[in-house]
């Protein structure tokens, strides 16, 4: 296990919270206002775009083309499975924020398993596991942006 390896659950993560700084809310929170009286009642809800997708992926898609890079398979298939699950618990969140941890936690290992499956590789056991902890405090952290930048429309 490199030293690199062990950043990443908490490199990863602080970029997702650097989103509250480097993207606008309006990419993520969307707004349905009606006009009563002379003040509008409006509810917030998270309606990410397509801009939103792209900047919560792009460490996970950085790390895999470095390693493609470096001919690191196996990094490139763990953070590749990583960022494809950190996609799809972001866009469960547009359902619910339950049913986005519940996949993320199921995915996570699954989706890990058909990369090895597919590519005929098996990486370390540890490198597994950070990965797996580096999606989970990712999107953690992304959940958190969501909630927070909700919150804050009002």
């Amino acid at each position: 296990m490199k030293l690199r390896s062990l950043l990443y659950p908490l490199l990863f993560p602080a970029w997702e919270f650097l989103l509250m700084i480097l993207l606008p809310s309006e990419y993520y929170v969307g707004a349905s206002c009606r006009q009563v009286r002379p003040y509008p009642i409006c509810r917030f809800y998270f309606e990410p775009s397509l801009i939103f997708f792209l900047v919560v992926a792009l460490p996970f898609i950085t790390a895999a083309l470095f390693a493609l890079w470096r001919n690191s398979i196996k990094t490139a298939l763990l953070s590749g499975s990583a960022g494809v699950t950190l996609l799809i618990g972001t866009a469960l969140l547009t359902i619910d924020e339950g049913i986005a941890l519940l996949a993320l936690l199921l995915l996570t290992p699954l989706i890990q398993w058909a990369g090895e499956v597919a590519l005929k590789t098996k990486p370390e056991r540890s490198e597994e596991a950070l990965w797996a902890v580096s999606t989970v405090l990712s999107s953690l952290a992304v959940w958190a942006v969501v909630r927070m930048g909700v919150a804050v429309s009002v």
